[in-house]
């Protein structure tokens, strides 16, 4: 007992310092630590936009203020229904980081069940990877774009489709990184010890496979959310009225010339978004290789 005890406060303490070592190397990446601060700017403005800007502005019409640009009374300007960019824009950003936060955690998920099966069974392996075959084989855009036809546009039918897009590549990536885990000698010893396999998935084969998959999934959200806005922007995706970004952008192009405001400030907010995110992947890319120098 005691030895068992002083084995777990030993893996404890391992632990600890590896997160801090982590951290630190973390932390030591400028780059990735204004990453993180956008970012953080980023939710905060998502969860409390309730109280930073009513809702009702979003659609309300001031038929006085068609096409005013930035101002104190309207911070991003009006567009030529008279609604206010800043406030569309905020609420813009529930509907499109969501829906990429959304799809990749949702393929994420879908695809490391997959990865899971195929790193345990061959017969199942070869079943899942020629499906994942014929689905990589299809442009993950042109499929994209004959979903969204067949479905329609809206917020689910988007994060649907992205989702199906994505499954693919998240299986195909991860099925690599758990075959190599599944070769660890821990791994054979618990499934001759009769380990059962949700067990042996769940405890021995994911979490030690967690570092690159984290970081895949993080580099995933910037090109989901890019997705999603473009899909938006050429029309098959979110449409007006919505204030999804890419949307925003496909309205305000009929109005560049003499209102540019209109595309700047939703173009901007796709930009640090997409940009925050990936300066935090790289950042947890570099922290957690074991590789990194100190």
């Amino acid at each position: 007992m005691r030895d068992e005890k002083k084995y777990k406060t030993m893996s404890h303490a391992s632990r600890d310092s590896l997160f801090r070592d982590v951290v630190k190397r973390f932390v030591r990446n400028r780059a990735a630590v204004i990453g993180l601060v956008v970012l953080a700017i980023i939710l905060f403005v998502i969860v409390f936009a309730n109280f930073l800007v009513p809702e009702s502005l979003v659609t309300a019409y001031d038929t006085r203020a068609k096409l005013s640009p930035p101002s104190a009374a309207h911070w991003f300007g009006t567009d030529n229904l008279g609604r206010d960019i800043f406030a569309r824009v905020l609420y813009g950003a529930r509907i499109t980081v969501g829906i990429g936060v959304g799809a990749t955690l949702t393929s994420l998920i879908i695809g490391a069940l997959l990865a899971s099966v195929c790193a345990l069974s061959k017969k199942a392996d070869f079943v899942i990877m020629r499906i994942m075959d014929v689905g990589t084989c299809v442009p993950s855009i042109l499929l994209a774009l004959v979903l969204l036809a067949i479905l329609g546009g809206s917020v689910f039918n988007m994060m649907l489709t992205l989702t199906i897009v994505s499954v693919p590549g998240f299986t195909t990536r991860i099925r690599a990184v758990l075959l190599s885990v599944v070769e660890q000698d821990y791994v054979k010893a618990a499934r001759i010890s009769g380990t059962s396999t949700k067990v042996l998935v769940m405890r021995h084969i994911l979490p030690n496979a967690l570092d690159p998959i984290i970081v895949d999934a993080t580099m995933t959200i910037s090109s989901m959310l890019l997705s999603a806005a473009g899909l938006s922007f050429i029309g098959v995706g979110v449409s007006p009225p919505s204030p999804e970004w890419g949307a925003m952008l496909n309205y305000a192009q009929q109005f560049f010339r003499t209102a540019p405001y209109m595309a700047i400030f939703p173009g901007l907010a796709i930009t640090l978004t997409a940009l925050a995110v990936n300066l935090v992947g790289d950042g947890l890319r570099d922290a957690l290789d074991p590789k990194a120098i100190k």
